[in-house]
């Protein structure tokens, strides 16, 4: 086994040192490395783009809102003050 390179893995994406962990953890728990060291190897193999991930990682945590609601809501505010 060899060494892992925190540094080249930041070099290799564009990730950042705090942003390495996030990243990390979400590519453990996606099942897409097998532990930390793991995915800190294959970033810094160049399996993953930085700007791809993170692109990844906010769609993965993004909740819709059910737009049809808001809009009941409004109207019903709108029917109250016109009367």
């Amino acid at each position: 086994m060899g060494k892992v390179f925190i540094e080249e893995a930041m070099l290799a994406t564009g990730i950042d040192r705090s942003e390495l962990v996030i990243v990390c953890t979400y590519l453990v728990r996606t099942k897409q490395a097998s532990s930390a060291v793991d995915a800190i190897r294959r970033l810094e193999a160049g399996e993953f783009n930085g700007v791809n991930l993170n692109e990844e990682m906010i769609q993965a945590y993004q909740m819709e809102k059910e737009v049809e609601e808001v809009l009941d809501e409004e109207m019903s505010i709108d029917d109250e003050i016109n009367g």
